[in-house]
């Protein structure tokens, strides 16, 4: 089944970039790298990853997909099918390309929520 439950593969999913060149979510992790995946109203996810990884020097990228905005587009609803989060959720992605945490919507302090979920999922303290 395909899903994006913690401990589960990131599904493929095709998506363009800005150019329209298309993509698979599964290029989008890089090696080394975690990822986190927001939602096309997801900014403040993407704003705490930078800000986690700026403190903490996790390598961490982040990226907005969405139908019609965001950093990567979404035109066929492949990925919006497969996201299991709302649009401003986000998906914590493992370098492995397990998904290590997933929050449906947003949340009050992103930047604490994230670095908790960096925590567990490396078993180790994480700034917030």
């Amino acid at each position: 089944q395909v899903t994006t439950r913690p401990g589960h593969p990131l599904p493929h999913a095709r998506i363009e970039d800005l150019h329209g060149r298309p993509l698979s979510t599964l290029d989008l992790v890089r090696p080394g790298r975690f990822l986190l995946i927001a939602g096309e109203e997801g900014a403040a996810w993407c704003d705490a990853a930078r800000a986690v990884s700026e403190r903490t020097g996790l390598p961490l990228d982040a990226v907005r997909i969405g139908h019609l905005d965001g950093d990567l587009l979404d035109p066929r609803c492949h990925w919006l099918r497969r996201r299991g989060i709302a649009p401003d959720g986000a998906i914590l992605v493992r370098p492995d390309r397990c998904v290590g945490w997933r929050s449906t919507g947003t949340s009050a302090d992103p930047s604490r929520e994230l670095a908790s979920a960096l925590a567990r999922v490396l078993d180790r303290p994480v700034a917030a």
